[in-house]
């Protein structure tokens, strides 16, 4: 994949953490409303996507043919059971999420066109590109953006 394909990743690399850094304390841990996730934790769930998508991107380079099968996970219960709301301290978070982020670029940077042209399965059945996964997870992850940070 090209340069230019992960250059918005790499760009959310640089401003997230200097963005997240800007919210107070209050702001990045106060639930956004009753029953939602706060700030700390839609970017905990954020971690928790890049670590099941990483595994997607490597699994999809490096197996056989054939569809790769794109399991759900339960975000609720991996926020949860990850406790982000309690973590130390923002920073720890903030590595996290810059880390994972980090290796997915690496490894998207690094796939053949046939590579990314490799089959995935949705659950609901539809077969697409990996390439396409990676596109969907960086739109996925500018929509949880929007929710912490607005239109910043």
């Amino acid at each position: 994949m090209s340069l230019e394909t992960t250059a918005p990743l790499d760009s959310l690399l640089r401003s997230v953490p200097e963005d997240f850094r800007a919210l107070t304390a209050e702001e990045a841990t106060q639930p956004r409303a009753p029953g939602k996730w706060s700030r700390l934790q839609i970017l905990g769930h954020l971690c928790d996507s890049a670590v099941n998508n990483l595994a997607r991107f490597v699994k999809g380079a490096s197996l056989a043919p054939g569809p790769l099968p794109i399991e759900p996970y339960d975000q609720e219960a991996w926020v949860a059971v990850q406790r982000y709301g309690e973590a130390a301290s923002v920073e720890e978070v903030l590595a996290l999420w810059s880390a994972l982020n980090g290796s997915v670029v690496r490894v998207v940077q690094g796939l053949s066109n046939d590579q990314l042209a490799r089959p995935c399965r949705l659950p609901d059945g539809t077969i697409v590109a990996l390439g396409w996964l990676f596109e969907d997870y960086v739109d996925h992850l500018k929509h949880h953006l929007r929710q912490i940070f607005g239109d910043r």
